[in-house]
């Protein structure tokens, strides 16, 4: 079993504090740091939440210049959901995890194939 020392679990703390939504300057309080700099150094930001934070904004955005389809309508379309899942699979997953994002990916595709055909 490979040692694990208090400043890896910082690291860590700080990573998945980040990636589950909290503002880095929460994050930067509670791992103590005077710089916000050092916080950045500390963290890692995994590409699937950047391309859900991505997704969340656009959509936003989209809402506000009335580019939506269906007003209020927050469902992702197939594309998001594939590069969304396409950035999971790149990031640190376990095999199960893994297999549960390519199974997702293949359901995803078959649902836009779907789609394709009724219109």
């Amino acid at each position: 079993m490979p040692f694990v020392n208090p400043h890896q679990l910082r690291h860590s703390c700080g990573t998945l504090l980040l990636n589950a939504g909290a503002p880095i300057l929460a994050v930067q309080a509670i791992l103590g740091h005077k710089q916000i700099d050092t916080t950045l150094n500390y963290t890692r930001l995994y590409e699937g939440t950047v391309a859900a934070d991505y997704c969340r904004a656009m959509a936003d955005v989209e809402g506000r210049l009335g580019l939506h389809g269906n007003e209020g309508d927050p469902t992702p379309t197939p594309g998001q959901l594939l590069a969304m899942v396409d950035a999971l699979h790149d990031g640190t997953l376990n095999d199960v995890q893994r297999e549960m994002v390519h199974t997702l990916r293949n359901g995803i595709l078959a649902l836009a194939e779907q789609m394709a055909e009724t219109v």
